[in-house]
């Protein structure tokens, strides 16, 4: 037995019980009544390090007093300060490692409501103010990854075409963007670091750019490579906020005494 032929069969598995009800009830013990929205959130919980809490509708906030739109999903490490004001949850943002926005139907209007909720969650400064942060490099902006998770959407190249036609009506900075567009069982959609890449054949992409990674039906296993991927990538984040010392006092300073 090829052992990632069987990671990826398993994880393609999981992409199906997410779009096939009578799957997920075998899949999922949770299933019986469960929105796939709930699906998602379980899969991500059982399958993320145990010290990763995966939080249902969320707001992530700074220590300057910047709050985010409401977000679906957040990951959070146990090492942080949260609290919840129930049926919330609220994250500092140095301590939430993923935020998902999602989406039965990825079409121009979804699309669009899901970049505007994106960017409203605060970023990273280069130096955070008052927090005792010490890098081990440069700033951690690669210390939460944004997704935009959706079960069904319009083709890539319309998505793609959507994404930049927003993007060139509204300045959002880079590190607000999505990292990762996924489509379930469908496609998945990159934006590429700050350092560029480059093709298998050798040609460059520039940095920040949104790129296909896979699409039915040339990989007709892209839902699981999909799921794998977002874990993957949460899974550096955490590992990335882990080689920050932080300190909380700037957030005790803004407590209204």
């Amino acid at each position: 037995m090829d052992i990632y032929e069987s990671l990826l069969n398993h994880y393609q598995r999981m992409a199906g019980a997410l779009e096939d009800k009578a799957l997920a009830a075998k899949v999922f013990p949770s299933a019986g009544s469960a929105s796939r929205q709930d699906l998602l959130r379980d899969f991500l919980a059982s399958h993320l390090p145990p010290r990763l809490n995966v939080s249902g509708e969320s707001h992530i906030f700074d220590s300057e007093g910047n709050i985010s739109a409401p977000i679906d999903l957040a990951i959070s490490s146990d090492l942080v300060l949260h609290y919840q004001q129930p049926p919330k949850d609220f994250h500092c943002l140095e301590g939430c490692h993923a935020s998902i926005v999602m989406k039965e139907t990825l079409d121009r209007e979804n699309c669009r409501e899901a970049m505007k909720r994106i960017a409203t969650i605060p970023t990273m400064p280069e130096v955070p103010p008052g927090l005792g942060i010490l890098f081990a490099g440069k700033a951690k902006n690669n210390m939460m990854v944004r997704v935009i998770f959706a079960f069904d959407g319009a083709e890539p190249g319309e998505t793609l075409d959507e994404m930049g036609r927003f993007y060139g009506e509204y300045q959002v900075p880079d590190s607000a963007k999505p990292d990762i567009v996924i489509v379930n069982n469908r496609y998945g959609i990159m934006r590429i670091g700050e350092e560029g890449a480059m093709t298998a054949d050798g040609c460059a992409i520039q940095p920040n750019t949104f790129q296909l990674f896979g699409c039915v039906p040339s990989e007709p296993q892209i839902g699981g490579y999909s799921l794998l991927y977002l874990l993957s990538e949460i899974q550096r984040a955490s590992a990335s906020a882990m080689s920050c010392n932080i300190d909380f006092g700037a957030y005790l300073d803004q407590m209204p005494l």
